[in-house]
């Protein structure tokens, strides 16, 4: 699957969903606090939410709608360089071109020159690479007990994600020769798109769920 997308209407099926909050964060790369604080500033509008049918609750949010991710990656980007007026006014305007209703081009007023365009693409592509980091990720029965791992490779994602906290690319992939550095950051995304439940009262690390863990050091290792 490639990752070459230009417009929003380019991108693949698979990634036109409502999102979570990992998700958006992965996409926009910022941390899970900094999208929900994101969330409740208000600057997104409710059109961009997508009211979970599970809850009758009013003003309940599970997920967020796909167009929602140009208008945060601009407003995380950009916005802080803008008056709050005028940024809640440019991701509504993000909105109207994402439904057609408004012409993609560079917002000018007087001196201020905006590149929606710009910022448009460019959340597209990081919401095509999370399209095809989940395309080369799989989870078979067969394969370490359903463990999500690398297509074609026995490497489970959250292990290399686990590892990549304390070594470099570049030692990770001298010892893993089938992972290739693109694998190497479509198993960072997937994982911090999809992470692990934590267990409270323990360790921030993420637990593999049925699964035994111990601490490798990085001497078993070489």
């Amino acid at each position: 699957m490639s990752s070459d997308y230009l417009t929003f209407s380019d991108l693949p099926k698979s990634i036109l969903r409502p999102l979570g909050v990992d998700e958006f964060a992965a996409i926009i790369g910022v941390s899970r606090r900094t999208m929900i604080r994101l969330v409740k500033n208000g600057t997104l509008p409710k059109s961009a939410f997508h009211r979970s049918r599970s809850t009758s609750t009013p003003g309940a949010w599970s997920m967020m709608k796909p167009a929602a991710c140009p208008m945060a990656y601009f407003d995380v980007t950009t916005g802080p360089l803008l008056s709050s007026q005028m940024r809640r006014r440019m991701v509504q305007q993000i909105g109207r071109i994402l439904r057609g209703r408004a012409p993609n081009m560079i917002f000018e007023i007087g001196a201020l020159r905006i590149d929606l365009p710009l910022s448009i693409s460019q959340a597209v592509s990081r919401m095509a690479a999370l399209a095809v980091a989940e395309f080369e990720v799989i989870s078979d029965p067969g394969v370490r007990g359903g463990l999500p791992v690398i297509r074609g490779t026995r490497i489970g994602v959250y292990e290399i994600a686990d590892l990549c906290k304390a070594e470099t690319d570049e030692y990770i992939l001298e010892q893993f020769p089938s992972l290739t550095r693109k694998l190497l950051e479509h198993a960072k995304l997937y994982a911090k798109a999809h992470p692990l439940p934590r267990r409270s009262g323990r360790s921030d690390r993420p637990c593999l769920p049925g699964i035994r863990t111990r601490v490798v050091t990085t001497n078993r290792l070489s």
